[in-house]
């Protein structure tokens, strides 16, 4: 995560806008709950309550931050819009309002998208060869 210079304020607009991108969908599925648990912990945030009435507000505040806060709020955010490996339009259609509030360029947003898709891909091998290296050791234990 990137966000740990956010203040209490801030943290509370991201988790805001974090709920807000979990809802679009309609479909909240296990990984954005525990996305949003990490989230949670990470900013030290706790008792959180999603107010979607907060939404704007939540975009006010974070369009305060300096312009790499502002971009890694943006890449966290695009990150939990995808966490269920589909981009629903109403995702999209938010976090274009959201770029849009915080003054992001499209060219700079697409680039941030683009390293969430090669994290993901990493992650992704990580797993992959974790699991390789379990079946290998049971091999092994058998022979």
């Amino acid at each position: 995560m990137f966000l740990q210079e956010l203040g209490p304020i801030e943290a509370e607009a991201f988790l805001t806008l974090a709920c807000e991108m979990i809802e679009d969908d309609g479909i909240i599925c296990l990984e954005e709950n525990d996305l949003l648990d990490q989230y949670q912990k990470e900013l030290g945030i706790t008792g959180f309550s999603f107010d979607p009435t907060a939404a704007a507000a939540a975009r006010h505040t974070l369009a305060q931050l300096d312009e790499v806060a502002k971009r890694k709020v943006y890449m966290e955010l695009f990150s939990i819009a995808v966490c269920d490996c589909e981009e629903d339009v109403t995702e999209r259609i938010t976090l274009t309002s959201i770029r849009d509030a915080l003054a992001l360029s499209p060219h700079v947003c697409s680039e941030l998208e683009s390293c969430v898709y090669d994290l993901y891909s990493v992650y992704d091998e990580i797993e992959e060869a974790l699991e390789l290296d379990l079946s290998e050791d049971e091999d092994d234990d058998i022979a």
